[in-house]
């Protein structure tokens, strides 16, 4: 008989070696009771295989026994090691997602084909009894309503709170309890489900406001705070309500030293442009409160006939990225045009619905014109809850295919309408929605368990906005691939708030993987697309962020005893817990007014402009001109004598040329040093035997991970000057979709133009590389800088 160390192939018996990992050594272990070996020949003779050319003989039973004795033996030592391995409780086999807190005590929160075990598990060993603790119970609250809003008066809930609440790590942020991130470790997960499958938000602290009045009163009042190198809000491309546009808000006339926040906007669909039009705005809870007084105070200088009004409680806005998001969305969302019950013809949505249908095949959102808007009328999808998504196949019959490539190539204008603008709408779609327990009452009328419920005329119809989320607005200022395109385009959902909870429930059973806001961050970094508050230096909500997170920090800081406290003073970190673009930009931090007074530009055509000019004053001047000239084509005159330059970031992202991991506030740092640079360039460019591996020479210019431990007073200082910084980092970690150390930022306008300047005139072979050094560091790492225009 074999021996059990052997692997069926007469191989040596696994050895543990000294470096072998506890992976290794489990995996090992392991190995022997996952695996069926086979008859070894050498200890074991074959009778059968004495006579293969016999085809009439006998065979008797004592030979083939013998023949198949290994055999046997073998797959009962597989079945005996298997169950000796099954030493994990039922709770302990799931997978992380689905360990909820209830599994220990109630059976149904299983997977059905293990409560028998479960239960099994429960008699063998039954829980403990507890004493009931004596003393003085909270009462609880008559009406538990009453007692919600009770808790919401200071934040506020989304309407997928208690969905979100049992799984994920809640946090009070922006005037709302949100979601941060899930209860498990996800960094990973989340990752491989943005490029795999479906990954869904709720985005519903998103603030919306409606403006209502006259077209040109709208766009008139809308160009005076927004950008003046952007598109504006009355341009062809988005004044008929067929796609979603992008811009930035600013104080009034105060583009571009006073940004808000960005911004997204909707037209009504209509073709009229001279009568009453409603624009709807989606803003960040961080800047709403700024965004909306600045629209107010923008309305009162102008005097126009228009009315501005609050509709955050009114829709709910959830956001799907990923590979398979149109096809799970193609499961949930069931038009009511494919009922019969419905008249086709006199249905406004019904070509919306059409066209819905045949995007079936679509792989990706990103192959649509960006920013198109669908509306369509759904079932409500609780009727066939819960709902499972179509097999994926590679395959698209041609008849469908040739109908996707005339949709993509001329896409219809038509399809963007819909109910969902009128409030009247709005309120009988909440007052209507049914109850669970009615819809349980109707599925209590089956006489088959499990049949889905048909959609009748007494059904809600539930009006929704699909609007494509595609990465192309922001792509020429990410420089993205493909890859990176895909990881946030997607689609957004825009319904009636009392909807919100049925359409999660359907998108989470479906297969969509939730995540908070802190994933959401991490995306954009993936994608190489700033993320705002974090990555938009010199707005308010960005230094309200920066400094929520430096008093987290240094607080963490100070919890420290001060022996164990990491001395940031001897390595001339003055403030180490956010980046100092003050002091970079050289103004003073003024306690008295909110507002940063360093800015940032945004924009392809004013980056090139003054990265272009020879000298400084030249830049100067010829970024006034080109504002000036912005703001007259908009028919508003404008001065601009007070625009410093010297005040100016551009948004810049970084990546690293050897190992290592940025952090969050590392300086960035010009190499004037010739020798030095040299010394980089050399061994980066001569010492790339593989991929993703420097030779060790860059270890002398660069410090391990391990630095954060070292001794203070055993390290020889060498700093680069402070004059060679030119900027800081907002946002740094490892990037999964690049394999090395990334970061996004902000650096000066000089400081960029010193950097170009220095490669042309000294001819330089990598361009753009500077240097990298986290707070907590003594060396520099060298770094590929790229700016974001």
């Amino acid at each position: 008989m074999a021996d059990n160390n052997n692997n069926g192939n007469n191989k040596r018996p696994r050895e543990d070696s000294p470096a072998a990992t506890g992976r290794d050594k489990r995996r090992a272990k392991q190995f022997n009771g996952r695996r069926i070996g086979q008859p070894s020949r050498s200890e074991f003779r074959n009778t059968l295989s004495q006579d293969t050319p016999n085809v009439g003989g006998v065979l008797t039973p004592e030979d083939y026994m013998a023949a198949r004795l290994e055999e046997i033996r073998t797959m009962q030592s597989a079945i005996k090691s298997a169950s000796n391995a099954l030493t994990c409780l039922v709770a302990q086999a799931l997978p992380r997602d689905m360990r909820r807190r209830a599994a220990s005590h109630d059976l149904n929160r299983l997977p059905a084909h293990l409560r028998a075990r479960a239960a099994q598990e429960r008699a063998d060993a039954p829980p403990n009894a507890r004493r009931k603790k004596k003393g003085k119970r909270k009462a609880k609250a008559d009406n538990v309503l009453q007692e919600y809003l009770r808790r919401q008066k200071e934040n506020k809930w989304l309407g997928t709170h208690m969905w979100h609440t049992k799984r994920m790590k809640m946090n009070n942020i922006w005037g709302y309890r949100l979601a941060r991130k899930p209860n498990i470790k996800s960094a990973r997960s989340i990752y491989r489900a943005f490029q795999h499958t479906t990954v869904i938000h709720d985005a519903s602290y998103m603030g919306c406001l409606e403006m209502e009045g006259s077209y040109q009163d709208i766009v008139t009042l809308m160009n005076h705070v927004t950008d003046v190198s952007l598109p504006s809000v009355g341009s062809d491309r988005f004044n008929q309500g067929n796609r979603i546009g992008h811009t930035f808000l600013y104080e009034y006339t105060g583009c571009p030293s006073q940004c808000i926040c960005p911004i997204t906007y909707l037209w009504m669909p209509s073709d009229d442009l001279n009568g009453r039009r409603k624009l709807w705005i989606w803003i960040h809870p961080s800047a709403f409160v700024e965004a909306y007084t600045s629209l107010q105070g923008a309305h009162t200088s102008l005097a126009k006939d228009i009315t501005i009004t609050n509709q955050c409680d009114q829709f709910a806005v959830f956001e799907l990225s990923g590979a398979s998001s149109t096809a799970l969305m193609q499961t949930i969302l069931k038009p009511v045009e494919e009922s019969t019950l419905v008249c086709k013809e006199s249905s406004p949505t019904a070509k919306a619905a059409e066209i819905w249908r045949d995007l079936r095949s679509l792989r990706s959102s990103s192959s649509l014109p960006s920013g198109v808007v669908i509306g369509l009328t759904v079932q409500d999808p609780r009727l066939e809850f819960p709902q499972k998504p179509a097999p994926k196949t590679n395959t698209i019959p041609l008849e469908k295919e040739t109908r996707l490539e005339e949709l993509l190539s001329q896409w219809p204008k038509d399809i963007s309408q819909s109910t969902l603008w009128d409030t009247d709408i709005r309120t009988k779609v909440q007052s209507s929605l049914p109850s669970e327990h009615a819809l349980n009452k109707r599925r209590e009328q089956h006489l088959l368990p499990g049949t889905k419920l048909e959609f009748t005329e007494n059904d809600v119809q539930m009006p929704i906005l699909l609007i494509q989320r595609g990465s192309s607005d922001s792509a020429a200022r990410g420089r993205q691939t493909t890859c990176t395109a895909e990881l946030m385009s997607g689609w957004n959902i825009i319904m009636p708030k009392a909807c919100a909870l049925p359409f999660w429930k359907s998108f989470m059973f479906a297969g969509a993987r939730a995540a908070g806001y802190e994933d959401v961050h991490a995306m954009h970094f993936e994608s190489k697309l700033p993320n705002f508050p974090h990555d938009f230096v010199g707005t308010k909500a960005c230094d309200n962020m920066l400094t929520m997170i430096k008093n987290d920090a240094e607080s963490a800081w100070k919890r420290r005893p001060p022996a164990k406290r990491f001395n940031y003073e001897k390595f001339g970190i003055s403030r180490p817990f956010d980046p100092p673009f003050d002091i970079l930009t050289h103004t003073a931090h003024n306690e008295a007014s909110s507002r940063p007074a360093y800015y940032t530009l945004y924009g392809d055509k004013i980056t090139s402009l003054v990265l272009a000019a020879a000298t400084d004053d030249e830049a100067q001047i010829q970024a006034q001109e080109y504002f000036v000239n912005m703001f007259a084509k908009r028919g508003i005159t404008m001065q601009l004598d007070g625009l410093q330059l010297s005040q100016a970031l551009l948004q810049i992202r970084i990546e690293y040329l050897d190992r290592g991991r940025p952090e969050a506030n590392a300086m960035i740092y010009v190499i004037d040093n010739d020798v030095e640079y040299n010394q980089i360039a050399t061994n980066y460019l001569s010492n790339r035997q593989s991929k993703g591996k420097i030779a060790h020479d860059l270890d002398s210019l660069s410090e391990d991970e391990d630095n954060d431990a070292m001794e203070v007073d055993n390290v020889e200082t060498k700093f680069p000057p402070n004059d060679d910084c030119i900027g800081y980092l907002t946002t740094a970690s490892f990037s999964f979709n690049e394999g090395c150390g990334s970061g996004l930022g902000a650096c000066t306008v000089t400081g960029v133009r010193r950097l170009q300047a220095m490669d042309q005139s000294r001819a330089r072979n990598i361009k753009n590389m500077v240097l990298i050094r986290n707070t907590r560091a003594v060396k520099c790492r060298p770094a590929r800088l790229h700016v974001m225009s």
